[in-house]
């Protein structure tokens, strides 16, 4: 163990050059933050599906490519309900409701209603699309004609109106790519006159897509917009993924501020009423705010956005800070009641704690870090920068701190006072060194025990990746979804893209009827979970002008069986004035777009959805074209299937790289690995608590694991480090763990206090993801209090039974 000693020597040497040069170190590091802290206002946030996928993940790539052909298939829904939705007035308030959002929202291409829904017919010779409703009708009786267009056309039917007609939609369809530029500026379209070759344009391939910002500036417009027209005949729900991804957002930003202040108040009463000075107020609360500060700012500095997950990264290191502040300054105030000096007390407290506070924050980040390797792309920038964070607070713990201690006057206080202060502590902790050396055997028994009852509720938890049940039940948009999927038969979509590899490859009838066999076997599939509620496609607009150009009769509602005549119609409709054939395939006519009309359900019932559909048509389609499923739905599927993947490879890399750091520190491979023993009892038995409390193991849960691994080994690097100096000393194992306890004991209750509380004030979230994970990791971080207080010593107990023998 002399490795140790000469650590310790060098802590102490290390405080020393800290007191003598305290006014240059508080330079230097005020001068960093400040510097990094100018760049915090660049720091964005992204909610989005795609978000979750790295930019070189073959499924965002696959997703971008589609969107750069069809555009976003992430819309607004507005779904509104009435008696009689072909009631006048209604239609004049819906055409009202529909033209101020034509005219108010920003960064959209198109709204879509039963009043500008496509009406195709043949007139003499030519073919006609134009707007169901060009004008209102003045009064009801007028309406049946138009009425009954809407009803003869199949593709309205669980799109525009419900099928008892007291339900009705506008859709709106968002810009795919960003207003501004990569630096913010706003992108300048081309004019097309004599001076366009001088205006300085983006190139689609090189623009952005829509904003997470823009998305949040659309959904916020549109509920400003309804609140005016929202009426108990006029019920107004709003829906669709764009809803979906702005209101997570804004449920985001108001939770993280809560969180932090809420925080924030808790840590200061705990610190005051431990310390009862100032600085020991003062000193952890300049740590943690620099530490966020930095941390949030390095993030702004890589582009790289806040999310829904990196969302509990303040709260964390609020909580992992201020615990590592604990443990120096009460080694520190302690001594400085002794000796009345702040650099012998500084000295001492950085010999003393110093290398545990380094293992401890080291053994943090690894525990994060195993992140870093996650195929989701929120999850690895979690293990990348909150890793950072730690060790940035490292830094401000072994650095700030000390120094700003040196130009403070300290108040002395007796060291009589200071023992009576925690008298009720010392009992307890006596306490629990008698029952942990007494009773090793009984202890160890019943630990065994409970793991195994924990293994076996470990197989009963369940999958889930349903963002929409992290909304509370009443909420807005969950109450939205939920009763368009019921009524509208779904809220999100599938998009299936069928590439025949061929120019005019679509002109093909052979290649149309599969199309239309794909559509026929989609709206066929009706389970206990998920539905298919409608697909649209261009057999659809086929379709309607085959019909139409046949004197409107609704026997030619076909596909044609004509390569010509398929091409020749489709050009009729393609100069009619519509361009909505851009929707469904590609300008050389040899992709074609599917797009399945879904409910929002847990997305993991959708799996087998997916395959299935895959499956089928491919045999469809084999060898003639190549079939891709892609859109919202099916990448909300695949961010469950990396998540388990991932999360099984995070625990993995933390309890290797947490097992080594403890050999290290402890000398001992035998110790260091049973040691370990311990860490794992939180892991385990929260499965319990999920088992029972009907928790799904999610996207959020399944982060636990590995932050409470990194959590809970610091209480027993903590607990080992000071074992192993007294042990060696004394060779007497019941002297060393009372003097552990006695002495880092307190520090280690504190600091799990403040960690639980940390996390316990997630439970204010609005979201049922960061209540559980509140609630989860405070239940470890108590739970491995326990492990560490009772467990371990029992281990130690019987590890080491003579004196010398390891």
């Amino acid at each position: 163990m002399n490795w140790r000693h000469r650590a310790e020597r060098k802590f102490e040497s290390f405080s020393d050059f800290i007191f003598e040069n305290r006014k240059k170190v508080i330079a230097a590091i005020l001068l960093l933050v400040i510097a990094f802290g100018s760049q915090l206002p660049k720091l964005t946030m992204d909610t989005s599906t795609e978000g979750f996928f790295h930019k070189t993940d073959p499924m965002r790539i696959a997703y971008d490519e589609f969107r750069d052909q069809f555009g976003r298939d992430e819309k607004l829904l507005i779904a509104i309900k009435t008696d009689n939705i072909f009631d006048i007035d209604f239609l004049n308030k819906l055409e009202k409701l529909h033209k101020k959002l034509e005219n108010k929202l920003p960064y959209i291409t198109e709204v879509n209603s039963l009043i500008n829904a496509r009406n195709t017919y043949g007139n003499e010779d030519s073919l006609v699309v134009e707007d169901l409703f060009e004008t209102l009708p003045a009064t009801q009786k007028d309406i049946k004609p138009y009425k009954q267009r809407a009803l003869n056309n199949p593709l309205f039917q669980n799109l525009l109106y419900s099928e008892d007609q007291t339900f009705t939609t506008i859709i709106i369809d968002t810009q795919t790519y960003s207003s501004f530029d990569a630096n913010g500026n706003l992108i300048v379209e081309d004019e097309e006159d004599e001076f366009a070759d001088d205006v300085e344009t983006t190139d689609d391939a090189q623009q952005l897509y829509l904003s997470d910002a823009e998305n949040t500036e659309i959904v916020k417009a549109t509920q400003e917009i309804i609140k005016d027209f929202q009426a108990y005949d006029f019920d107004i729900y709003l829906t669709g993924s764009a809803v979906i991804a702005g209101t997570l957002k804004q449920s985001m930003m108001a939770d993280t501020k809560g969180f932090i202040q809420k925080m924030m108040l808790m840590i200061v009463v705990v610190l005051a009423l431990l310390f009862k000075r100032v600085s020991g107020v003062f000193l952890p609360l300049v740590a943690v705010i620099f530490t966020i500060l930095v941390t949030l700012s390095m993030m702004a500095i890589t582009n790289t956005p806040f999310t829904v997950v990196t969302q509990i990264m303040p709260s964390f290191l609020l909580a992992v800070i201020t615990g590592g502040a604990i443990h120096l300054l009460a080694i520190f105030y302690k001594d400085f009641a002794k000796t009345q000096e702040v650099k012998t007390s500084l000295r001492y407290a950085m010999g003393h704690s110093g290398l545990a506070i380094v293992m401890t924050s080291l053994t943090t980040a690894a525990g994060l870090w195993s992140f870093s390797f996650s195929e989701l792309s929120p999850v690895a920038d979690l293990g990348v920068f909150a890793s950072s964070g730690v060790l940035i607070g490292l830094l401000f713990t072994l650095v700030l701190l000390p120094a700003l201690l040196s130009t403070m006057k300290i108040k002395v206080k007796l060291v009589k006072e200071d023992q009576e202060k925690h008298t009720k502590m010392d009992t307890m902790l006596l306490s629990i060194s008698r029952i942990s050396t007494g009773y090793p055997k009984a202890i160890i028994s019943i630990s065994a025990v409970m793991i195994v009852i924990a293994i076996f509720f470990a197989s009963q938890l369940r999958f889930s990746h349903y963002p929409l049940a992290w909304f509370p039940e009443d909420h807005a948009s969950r109450v939205a979804t939920e009763v368009v999927d019921d009524k509208l038969k779904g809220s999100i979509t599938l998009e299936i893209v069928i590439d025949t590899g061929k120019e005019n490859g679509l002109y093909d009838p052979a290649i149309l009827n599969k199309i239309q066999n794909a559509t026929d076997y989609l709206n066929s599939i009706q389970t206990q979970t998920y539905f298919v509620g409608k697909t649209l496609s261009l057999i659809d607009v086929l379709k309607e002008t085959n019909r139409a150009l046949n004197e409107n009769q609704a026997e030619f509602y076909s596909i044609p069986q004509d390569r010509d005549l398929i091409a020749q119609e489709l050009f009729l409709f393609e100069n009619s004035g519509s361009d909505d054939l851009e929707d469904f395939v590609d300008s050389s006519f040899s992709k074609a777009r599917i797009t399945v009309k879904v409910p929002y359900i847990d997305a993991l019932e959708y799996n087998n959805f997916i395959s299935q559909v895959q499956s089928q048509l491919n045999q469809e389609f084999n060898g003639v074209a190549k079939v891709s499923l892609t859109g919202i739905m099916t990448l909300l599927s695949v961010i469950m299937e990396k998540s388990i993947h991932s999360s099984a490879v995070s625990y993995v890399i933390a309890f290797g790289l947490i097992s080594i750091m403890m050999i290290i520190l402890i000398g001992n491979v035998k110790i260091g690995l049973i040691s370990m023993i311990p860490n794992i009892l939180p892991i385990l038995f929260l499965s319990t608590i999920m088992v029972i409390f009907d928790m799904p193991l999610d996207m959020f849960t399944m982060l636990v694991g590995a932050i409470a691994l990194g959590l809970a080994v610091d209480d027993t690097v903590h607990f080992m480090h000071n074992f192993r100096r007294y042990e060696l000393e004394y060779n007497d194992v019941d002297k060393a763990v009372r003097l552990t306890l006695m002495g880092t004991g307190r520090a280690i209750v504190v600091t799990s206090i403040v960690l639980s509380l940390g996390f316990l004030v997630l439970l204010f979230a609005s979201m049922s993801s960061m209540f559980n994970f509140g609630v989860l990791t405070a239940s470890a971080i108590f739970i491995a209090l326990m492990a560490d207080f009772f467990l371990v010593p029992a281990i130690m107990k019987l590890l080491i039974h003579n004196k010398g023998d390891i």
